[in-house]
């Protein structure tokens, strides 16, 4: 199941291994400066979402992308590439927000869980992804909206990971 707009992609993953496959496609489309918001319920898969996808854009698949739940914020970075994962999850204040300097280099790819907790303080994100559980409960619905239109979705959604699957299927 694939449906897509001009803005929006939303598709099933049917295990979190498929999450994984979508955080390594979506590296494929992300630039320095990007913004990316990842929603949903706890345990919906936004922490492996951003771990394949930081780990995909680093090229480095072995590399230890813990959640940044108690920490707040994590650094990573190579030669062409800094990155900032955030969890907002424990916030709360949402001023505390601007301790954690996620927006100071605009070069920089932020990638925020949680968002919400301080929707009025963030910028507009590149790409808003949620991630909902199905009514299976192995499977979630990844919705990703892109607000600015950066992101081509006719090439999102045709990816071989997709395109392989929905053969399979």
């Amino acid at each position: 199941m694939i449906k897509k707009t001009p803005n929006t992609l939303e598709f099933l993953a049917k295990n979190l291994t498929e999450t994984e496959r979508f955080g390594k496609v979506l590296a494929r489309h992300l630039n320095p400066g990007d913004v990316v918001f990842l929603n949903g319920n706890l345990g919906a898969g936004k922490s492996i979402l951003a771990r394949a996808t930081i780990r995909s854009v680093l090229d480095q698949p072995k590399l230890n992308v813990p959640s940044p739940t108690f920490l707040l914020a994590l650094p990573y970075e190579n030669e062409q590439w800094k990155i900032l994962h955030a969890d907002l999850y424990r916030i709360k204040n949402p001023e505390e927000i601007d301790e954690l300097g996620l927006f100071e280099d605009t070069q920089t790819l932020v990638i925020i869980e949680w968002p919400e907790k301080a929707k009025t303080l963030l910028p507009h994100p590149t790409l808003n992804i949620s991630l909902n559980f199905s009514s299976n409960a192995k499977e979630r619905v990844l919705r990703i909206t892109s607000a600015q239109g950066s992101v081509t979705f006719s090439s999102l959604a045709t990816d071989e990971i997709f395109s392989q699957r929905d053969q399979l299927s």
